[in-house]
């Protein structure tokens, strides 16, 4: 059986990311990917409490891909430590770019 994509993008050429977000963790950062699950792997330092950590999650995706909150969504797993997150931008190359260097490691 073939695995989702971790990197996707939709009809539209908006970006969709599988995501593993991690809450009450030490530090808040994109930590890496889980290979097994096929996700990029977010820990956020808020509890997974009245959405805490989406927010958290949010920000660390803004941050990490110079975007607004505003262009980044939660489409699947609100409630899940498993989501789907779009990427509403323009510059669409260069996240996909800063992804697979996230992905490979370097």
């Amino acid at each position: 059986m073939a695995r989702k994509p971790a990197i996707q993008k939709d009809f539209f050429g908006n970006i969709l990311i599988e995501v593993e977000v991690h809450p009450n963790s030490s530090r808040s950062a994109i930590t890496g990917y889980n290979e097994w699950r096929n996700r990029l792997q977010i820990s956020t330092k808020s509890l997974a409490i009245k959405g805490e950590a989406n927010r958290e999650m949010i920000k660390i995706i803004s941050k990490s891909f110079n975007l607004q909150k505003s262009q980044i969504e939660i489409i699947k797993g609100q409630t899940s430590r498993l989501k789907q997150i779009k990427l509403s931008s323009e510059e669409i190359e260069i996240i996909s770019k800063k992804l697979i260097e996230i992905i490979a490691g370097d």
